[in-house]
């Protein structure tokens, strides 16, 4: 049974104790993976967004090669289960996907229609009191694979991407909730494709690292200020790299973990295990610890005692192809390195990673291996990682014990 909260218990302890234990804080201490009840179809290239009461919407995706969804989905953490909400007005893949400051959802872009040849400018916006998608807006300008992130004003940038026509995409536009119309912003210095490596800092920038256009990965970084409406470009990775992810510490420095060179060396994928740790405060890029086993396309989640859980995610090798990485990680930024926290109970690529009530996180579809003759397919199975509370006492003199 998974915890959804801490219970306080008072017990009682002597005036000594209290006095040496008065600041310690509640910790994490590893954690475990769980099944929890299927989605009503497998799902990868999918989107999912939290909501105000703690459930989580998945949308879109595809269900098989060729196979749009137009479906959505509620998961109840409550319960553990999915349950079908309205569908899309258009089926997509890799909808760009963000939770309102208001509580509805955002789901913009992406690929679908026969075949999956059409590009949508388009966005949808669901709304949790009625269950339904209503439409909300267009921006002009198909996107697939953009980039996306909540500013502090409620609006949404939306920058990047690619178009069959346009080929990757340097444009950006923001995005006005109460309005429902889009507004173009400041380009990006260059083309750039990247959906997973972008955050928003504690003074309102956007940080977008790496990524990759048209000439391959990129190892620069930019910064977009909605104050002035433009992008500048920041410190470089160390290396060009795709398929990695972000995570914002609580320091206001951010994490960068995972990816690879997307094959720029002309041979086989290079991984780059080493993590890097962006400073805004000084606009460059430093190394910090290496992953036990170097991957692509994971996810990174910040847990409640502001460590990093890393999860999911593939590297090539060979034949059949890509192979799926099992054993999840965890970063802990006081000391600088990785830990083991234990395999996935689905070892999965590219699944979509969601905090729910309490820390626990939720790792939904995404790619999983279905047999030495078809290699990776879309799943429908999901888990939660529960973190593991330490015994800690408060300042107050009361102890945080999990729930089990």
């Amino acid at each position: 049974m998974h915890p959804v909260a801490s219970r306080i218990l008072a017990r009682g302890r002597s005036a000594l104790i209290l006095a040496v234990l008065a600041c310690a804080s509640p910790a994490q201490a590893g954690g475990q993976f769980a099944a929890v009840g299927d989605m009503s179809t497998p799902r990868a290239l999918h989107g999912a967004a939290p909501l105000p009461d703690g459930r989580v919407l998945v949308v879109g995706g595809i269900a098989d090669f060729g196979i749009v969804l137009g479906s959505a989905e509620l998961f109840d953490p409550a319960s553990g289960t999915f349950a079908l909400t309205g569908p899309l007005h258009d089926a997509r893949s890799r909808p760009t996907t963000v939770a309102l400051a208001d509580g509805r959802v955002l789901v913009f872009g992406g690929r679908g229609g026969e075949g999956g040849g059409t590009y949508f400018s388009d966005a949808e916006i669901y709304d949790p009191a009625s269950g339904q998608f209503s439409p909300g807006g267009d921006s002009g300008t198909p996107r697939y694979v953009a980039t996306a992130a909540l500013l502090a004003d409620g609006r949404v940038l939306i920058a990047g991407g690619f178009n069959r026509n346009d080929g990757a995409l340097a444009s950006a536009d923001l995005y006005d909730p109460a309005t429902g119309t889009f507004t173009p912003t400041g380009s990006m210095s260059r083309p750039r494709i990247q959906t997973s490596a972008v955050v928003r800092l504690p003074d309102g920038r956007v940080l977008i690292v790496g990524g990759g256009n048209d000439d391959g990965p990129l190892a620069s970084a930019e910064l977009y200020d909605p104050a002035t409406g433009t992008f500048s470009e920041t410190g470089s990775l160390p290396e060009p790299r795709a398929g990695h992810s972000l995570a914002l510490l609580r320091d206001g420095r951010v994490l960068v973990v995972g990816g690879s060179d997307d094959g720029a060396s002309g041979g086989n994928l290079v991984y780059y295990p080493v993590a890097q740790l962006y400073d805004p405060a000084s606009g460059t890029f430093t190394p910090t610890g290496s992953l036990a086993f170097a991957r692509s396309m994971q996810t990174a989640t910040v847990l409640p005692d502001g460590r990093v859980l890393v999860a999911g995610g593939s590297y090539v090798a060979g034949q059949p192809g890509s192979v799926t990485v099992p054993t999840a990680e965890i970063y802990d930024p006081a000391t600088g390195t990785f830990s083991s926290v234990g395999d996935t109970v689905v070892s999965r690529d590219e699944p979509v990673a969601v905090t729910l009530p309490g820390g626990r996180v939720l790792l939904a579809g995404g790619w999983a291996f279905a047999g030495d003759t078809v290699g990776d397919l879309p799943t429908e199975h999901a888990e939660v990682f529960t973190p593991a509370l330490q015994d800690a006492i408060f300042a107050d003199g009361f102890e945080a014990v999990p729930l089990h």
